[in-house]
């Protein structure tokens, strides 16, 4: 094709520019000279239009090609940006229920915590208290926490010493939790653990919530009677509670499921108020009673009392059961 183009504009030149030596052709010849180069013009006017239409169908083509390869790409990173966008996004969303989650949790048991104070019909409920792990506190107490422990461990001891029933719990040594402090010292109320242990013929056998070894509000005391034969064989003080019929057992002091459980478990109820009592009559032999003026306060589920010496300067106390948990040094307190 080019060699055609070549030739058609050699021949154009030719005529274009005739000879000017020579015979003048004559007009016929001339004629047809000019109609045939114009022909030749024609022809390689299209052959030029041939020429530049192919190159814009193949300048077209890889121009199609190269956008066909951009838009490619593009799809591919687009689809690779949506996947991280997802993955992120689904990172986010577990993260932000994970923080909700815990909120909830901790909501949740801020309301329990709540409910253990506000709710009245928990006093009614022999068979739940609430129920806190206590670490034996350190002996190098403050001085007005060790004259209370003091002073408390002597009403205790007094409380033993009263004529009682045989098979009431045993108070073991209070031990101070700490104390909570109001807007004056007289506001002030000091906290004591005042442990229990069962007496002769019983067993205390904790039974904890439904969160398994975490102690929760519906955490109970069972009381369980055990066998005294060998010490009714040996001592002869005692009746067992198990092998005797209820008409022997009448002269005997009855056990610790008749007076302070309700069922199979420790009243918490009944135990306060028993402390109190116990508190309240044993006073008198406490050398400070001489004194110090004793007056109880109002409480289902503590012995709470306040100490009032000559100066009208007071100070008050409040006393918590427990039961030691096993062989450790934490307790389960009645609240």
């Amino acid at each position: 094709m080019v060699s055609e183009i070549f030739f058609a504009l050699t021949f154009l030149g030719l005529i274009q520019s005739p000879q000017k030596v020579g015979d003048e052709l004559d007009a016929p010849t001339t004629a047809r000279m000019q109609q045939h180069a114009e022909e030749l013009q024609a022809r390689m006017m299209q052959l030029l239009l041939e020429i530049e239409q192919r190159d814009q169908e193949h300048g077209w083509a890889r121009v199609g090609t190269l956008l066909l390869s951009v838009l490619q790409h593009w799809q591919f990173w687009v689809l690779t940006g949506e996947i991280v966008l997802f993955f992120v996004l689904c990172r986010m969303l577990m993260k932000f229920c994970h923080k909700r989650r815990s909120r909830t949790k901790k909501g949740i048991s801020r309301r329990k915590d709540d409910d253990s104070e506000e709710d009245p019909s928990d006093i009614l409920d022999a068979r739940r208290f609430v129920s806190k792990y206590l670490q034996r506190p350190v002996r190098n107490l403050g001085g007005m926490c060790k004259v209370v422990e003091e002073l408390v461990n002597n009403l205790l001891a007094a409380c033993q010493g009263l004529p009682r029933n045989e098979f009431m719990p045993q108070l073991q040594p209070a031990i101070v939790v700490g104390s909570t402090s109001g807007p004056t010292e007289r506001d002030t109320i000091y906290r004591l653990l005042v442990p229990l242990n069962p007496p002769p013929g019983h067993a205390f056998h904790l039974e904890l919530g439904t969160e398994g070894e975490r102690l929760a509000r519906n955490s109970c005391l069972r009381m369980e009677l055990q066998c005294m034969c060998t010490r009714e064989r040996m001592l002869g003080d005692v009746l067992c509670f198990l092998h005797h019929p209820e008409h022997e057992l009448k002269d005997q002091d009855p056990n610790l499921l008749d007076t302070l459980c309700c069922g199979s478990y420790l009243d918490a109820w009944k135990a306060a108020k028993w402390l109190q009592e116990l508190v309240s009559e044993a006073w008198g032999a406490v050398p400070q009673s001489a004194q110090l003026q004793l007056t109880m306060l109002p409480s289902t589920r503590f012995c709470q009392f306040m100490l009032t010496n000559a100066s009208n300067k007071s100070l008050s106390i409040e006393l918590m059961l427990g039961v030691k948990r096993d062989d450790s040094d934490t307790y389960l307190t009645f609240e």
